[in-house]
């Protein structure tokens, strides 16, 4: 019995994920029919098949079978060159069992795939963020990381730089992201970026984030501010009104009275000797006390109610085909000012998604239409206690993020923002 293995002295080339043929040939040498079972050696037997796995021979018959390896597409299957052999074992005699040896060429591949966490941040000035790598080819990767605004509104700074990745390896870099200038006043302002990641062959995989930068003197302060001034200026008034005109009148009528008791004292004493009189009357001024000024109440200030600037998010998972709602509840004693607020779209899903506050519906959104929506109100939109902000969301079919298997659930974001002032009970 002879086995001969097709193209013995060059090495089968093979990429992970896909298959290749290899020819062997099994001669009967003997002088007995016999049966032969064929098994791989060195490479798992789950990669290779044998069409047919066990062929019958007259003596001096050959038949060729084929090998058909598949490695999977995984980074656990390293590039590199793989001895194998196939075990041939006749059925009559398996003691005489025969291996001929081949050699397997696994090809190298790329699959990096990288998220940046979380998509979108807010901050007055800066923001950090983080990129998730997961390198998923069969060799080491080198990658770089830079970022990138078109409008030139923000400074960038990664850390680290680069790095270099082995195969099946995960790493989490970080950025910063930095507006180049304040915003003092007004509606926040959102600044989109793109993170790249970039290996040494040039291909780069692009992340989009944002950057919601908020204002220095957010709607709140300004109020405060305003509502300060105007009890200043209310104290001034009721000072120079009412309280410093009350107090000189007073003080004139006590120089006054002083003035008619020491004449009226002079003329009584006039009939007396005009020494004695004159020294009585002076005697008698000095021992006398000035009265005291009558004092004024102050006003007091009355009471206000008081506020605080809100934000809140709210995140929702949908299955395709159902419908699914979340809400935010305002507290008792409470009233929410809303003033905008941010939808999320990270996966691109189709579908439908709703805002209501207060059982009014405010917008409907079509989900293939955006990844993020910002909607600011001119008058903010009241919101009584006891009474809910809802997010509502018809998945029709999940999206494909970039460099991630397709998700089963749709997935969106719903970010409040505005002032949550207390009620007087």
């Amino acid at each position: 019995m002879s086995v001969s293995l097709g193209l013995v002295d060059t090495p089968t080339v093979v990429v992970p994920g896909e298959s290749v043929d290899i020819p062997v040939t099994i001669r009967n040498s003997g002088d007995v029919v016999e049966a032969y079972d064929l098994t791989i050696v060195g490479v798992p037997d789950a990669w290779a098949t044998f069409d047919p796995p066990r062929v019958s021979l007259y003596p001096g018959a050959s038949e060729t079978v084929v090998l058909t390896v598949r490695p999977p597409r995984s980074s656990e299957v390293r590039a590199g060159d793989l001895p194998y052999g196939v075990r041939v074992v006749p059925s009559e005699a398996p003691e005489t069992a025969t291996v001929e040896e081949g050699l397997l060429t696994i090809a190298p591949f790329s699959e990096v795939a990288a998220e940046l966490r979380p998509q979108v941040r807010r901050a007055r000035l800066g923001a950090r963020y983080r990129l998730a790598v997961l390198n998923g080819g069969n060799i080491g990767e080198e990658l770089t990381v830079a970022a990138t605004d078109g409008a030139e509104q923000l400074h960038f700074a990664a850390r680290p730089t680069a790095m270099v990745l082995a195969a099946g390896e995960q790493f989490e870099a970080g950025l910063r992201v930095r507006a180049k200038r304040l915003l003092w006043r007004g509606t926040p302002r959102h600044l989109p970026f793109r993170a790249l990641l970039t290996d040494r062959d040039g291909r780069a995989i692009t992340l989009d984030g944002t950057l919601v930068q908020q204002p220095v003197l957010s709607g709140w302060l300004l109020k405060l501010l305003a509502l300060l001034l105007a009890l200043l200026l209310l104290l001034l008034a009721l000072w120079f009104g009412l309280l410093r005109p009350a107090v000189q009148s007073a003080a004139q009528e006590a120089a006054d009275e002083r003035v008619a008791q020491a004449a009226t004292q002079m003329e009584a004493s006039a009939n007396e000797a005009a020494g004695e009189a004159a020294r009585e009357a002076v005697a008698q001024e000095r021992a006398e006390n000035p009265a005291a000024p009558p004092s004024s109440p102050s006003p007091t200030p009355a009471a206000a109610t008081g506020g605080g600037q809100f934000a809140t998010a709210l995140t929702l998972r949908t299955s395709p085909g159902s419908t699914a709602s979340r809400s935010y509840t305002v507290p008792r004693n409470r009233v929410l000012l809303l003033t905008d607020f941010l939808v999320d779209n990270p996966q691109g899903d189709t579908g439908t998604l709703t805002i209501t506050a207060d059982d009014v519906r405010v917008v409907t959104y079509g989900l293939e239409n955006f990844r993020n929506q910002d909607y600011h109100s001119v008058t903010p939109i009241r919101v009584p206690a006891g009474s809910r902000v809802t997010l509502t969301v018809e998945c029709r079919q999940p999206g494909t993020p970039v460099g991630a298997a397709t998700p089963g659930t749709c997935q969106e974001g719903l970010y409040l923002n505005g002032v949550l002032n207390r009620t007087r009970p």
